[in-house]
C-alpha cells in the first residue's frame, strides 16, 4: 500500500468511525425498550402524573416527530386525572430545535458514511489489499481523534454530568428553550438528568465495545492461503 492509500485509509476509518458513533447515538435514542426500562427505574409516573402507557405514548410522539413521521407533538393524556395536552408551548418550540439538530446530525452521518465507503472501496481496489490490511493501516490513527473525544466525554460525564449536559446545550442551541421547569414541564420529568446520564453511558459503552471488537479482528493474523 503506497503512502497516498495509507492516508486515505486513515481518513476512511475516521469517517466510518464517526458514522458509527452517530449510528449508535441514533440506535439508543430511538430504542423504546430503553425508555420503558428508565421509566420503571425512575418511577417516572410519579413525576409526570401519567400512566406508564401514556408516558410511552407521549415519548413515541416525540420520536416520530424527530424522525419526520409527523408534523407536530400534539398528544393528549390524563395528567393527574385530567385529560389535557401533554406538551406546552415552550416544550413544542424546543423540539423544533431538537428536530433540526437531529436532521442535521443525520445528514452528517449519511455523508460521512458514503464518503468513508467510497474511500474504502477505492483503497481496496487500487492497492489490492484485504479489508484486514486496510484496517491495520488506518484503524489506530483513524480512531485517535474520535476515541480521544469519546474518552473526554466519558470522563467529564462521570465526573460532573450536569456541567457536561449544560455545556452540550449551550454549544448546540442558541436559545434557552431547553431550560424547562419540572413544576410545569412534563418533558423534563420524562427525561431528567439521570435518564440522559444512562443514555450517554450506553452510547459510549456500545461504541467502544464495537471498536474493541473491530480492533481485535484487526490484530489477528491473516490466514495464509495454500
Amino acid at each position: 500500500m503506497n503512502k497516498t492509500n495509507k492516508i486515505l485509509s486513515v481518513i476512511s476509518v475516521f469517517l466510518l468511525s464517526l458514522a458509527l458513533l452517530m449510528s449508535v447515538v441514533d440506535f439508543w435514542c430511538f430504542h423504546t425498550p430503553f425508555y420503558e426500562m428508565e421509566y420503571q427505574k425512575n418511577d417516572t409516573s410519579a413525576y409526570t402524573g401519567m400512566s406508564s402507557e401514556d408516558n410511552l405514548k407521549a415519548t413515541i410522539t416525540l420520536l416520530d416527530y424527530l424522525k419526520d413521521r409527523r408534523d407536530d407533538i400534539l398528544v393528549t393524556a390524563k395528567v393527574n386525572g385530567v385529560e389535557r395536552e401533554v406538551y406546552n408551548e415552550r416544550e413544542t418550540l424546543h423540539m423544533v430545535d431538537v428536530r433540526q439538530l437531529y436532521q442535521n446530525a443525520l445528514l452528517v452521518r449519511n455523508v460521512t458514511l458514503i464518503l468513508g465507503i467510497v474511500l474504502l472501496i477505492y483503497v481496496l481496489v487500487s492497492s489490492k489489499c484485504s479489508l484486514k490490511q486496510f484496517l491495520q493501516q488506518g484503524f489506530v490513527k483513524g480512531n485517535l481523534l474520535i476515541g480521544g473525544i469519546v474518552l473526554f466525554v466519558a470522563v467529564w460525564a462521570l465526573a460532573d454530568f450536569n456541567a457536561f449536559w449544560t455545556n452540550f446545550h449551550l454549544l448546540f442551541f442558541d436559545n434557552d428553550l431547553w431550560l424547562l421547569d419540572p413544576r410545569t414541564s412534563i418533558m423534563i420529568n420524562l427525561f431528567p438528568g439521570s435518564f440522559f446520564f444512562d443514555l450517554v453511558i450506553r452510547i459510549i459503552l456500545l461504541y467502544v465495545g464495537i471498536l474493541i471488537a473491530v480492533g481485535i479482528y484487526t490484530s489477528l493474523p491473516e490466514r495464509k492461503t495454500a
